[in-house]
């Protein structure tokens, strides 16, 4: 673990933006669609691996995976939660977004990321643990991509 006494150390939090190909087959899973499982795995990890460099290129002192493995975090804990069901936005439903003031300030960025969709989580009942989902093999993936790594 790194640690400093003479500086706050930097990294951040959240999603960094993914590839457009993998963006694309992130879709595709979480529409049910037939998806190559060894092409997909691949791509995340070269996207993790460039990521991982472009952040300690950056200068940031703690990298992580950007999250580019899964789609958004709700739809990554409705994986591993049960009690979290999936909702349509329809008219006089519209969806909650927790980003909604960043998305009027930060248009073009929102709208070349997406929200992958019309579809929300939420909490449908008692929240129990149901296993490691689709989120599983996410450290393997991001020690791939910072190996090599250090800022």
């Amino acid at each position: 673990m790194k640690r400093s006494t003479d500086r706050i150390l930097t990294s951040h939090a959240g999603s960094l933006p993914r590839p457009d190909d993998l963006r694309e087959m992130l879709i595709a899973r979480d529409a049910g669609q037939p998806l190559d499982q060894q092409a997909f795995g691949g791509r995340v990890r070269s996207a993790v691996a460039q990521v991982v460099r472009k952040q300690v290129d950056s200068g940031l002192d703690i990298v992580n995976d950007g999250e580019l493995s899964k789609i958004n975090f709700t739809s990554y804990a409705r994986t591993r939660l049960g009690g979290v069901m999936e909702r349509e936005a329809t008219p006089g439903n519209p969806m909650f977004k927790i980003y909604g003031r960043d998305e009027a300030e930060f248009s073009e960025y929102f709208a070349g990321r997406a929200t992958f969709g019309i579809r929300e989580a939420v909490c449908a009942g008692p929240l129990t643990y149901v296993g490691p989902g689709r989120g599983a093999g996410r450290h393997p993936k991001f020690q791939v991509g910072a190996c090599g790594c250090q800022g």
